[in-house]
């Protein structure tokens, strides 16, 4: 039996972040005089996803490197005014979490920081006080314990003492399901990110949904 529903947060609970990211880091490119081709961004971005911002903005730096403190500095500048423009929730999102906050226990795993969500996305939204913890990368000193490294799930999973058998994970992109597969937690993916339906297939994936509002119909059959 499902005890504890472990989300992702960006493009899982509020939508529209992959994108939001994307122009964050191209005005801090933009501000620094680097010119990629579009294309070329967004490759670069991908590989370093759900890595810290420097990491990141190293990759797409890396003929560069002279310019990477202010482009840090110009991201983190820049990156809360872009995000709140560009985040956007399903209709329904909060009652869902309300109706599954009454069954579940519901926590967070996420590459976005615990400042963001908590003091900006949750009060924008009116985004209800249903998580009973929230556990960021940007919190984890260690790079080798980000996602894929099952880190994040397994001290969630140990302070709200659920075995990796009562355990989700909802998540939009590969490193999502590496992580949950590598904690042996069922892993739940969304359609609202990263992954095609056939790229989630691809993962052997057994649960895919169109969006967090399908949740239900899923965990009636789990």
């Amino acid at each position: 039996m499902i005890k504890l529903i472990v989300f992702d947060w960006d493009d899982v609970i509020t939508l529209g972040a992959k994108e939001a990211y994307f122009a964050a880091y191209h005005q801090a490119l933009v501000e620094v005089g680097v010119h990629l081709t579009l294309q070329e961004e967004q490759k670069r971005i991908l590989a370093k996803w759900s890595k810290p911002p420097r990491e990141e903005l190293k990759e797409l730096l890396k003929e560069h490197l002279e310019f990477l403190d202010q482009a840090c500095e110009v991201y983190k500048k820049e990156k809360d005014k872009i995000f709140l423009k560009s985040l956007k929730m399903l209709r329904g999102t909060n009652e869902l979490l309300l109706k599954l906050s009454k069954r579940y226990i519901l926590a967070v795993a996420s590459g976005n920081t615990p400042e963001m969500i908590k003091d900006k996305i949750i009060p924008h939204f009116k985004i209800p006080q249903v998580f009973s913890q929230i556990v960021s990368s940007h919190e984890i000193h260690n790079p080798e314990k980000m996602k894929p490294h099952p880190y994040m799930l397994k001290i969630i999973m140990k302070q709200q003492k659920a075995t990796p058998r009562e355990t989700i994970f909802v998540g939009d992109a590969l490193t999502d399901v590496q992580m949950a597969k590598n904690a042996h937690v069922t892993p739940v993916v969304v359609l609202t990110g990263h992954l095609s339906k056939a790229e989630a297939e691809s993962l052997n994936t057994k649960w895919i949904i169109p969006d967090l509002t399908y949740l239900p119909k899923i965990l009636n059959r789990m």
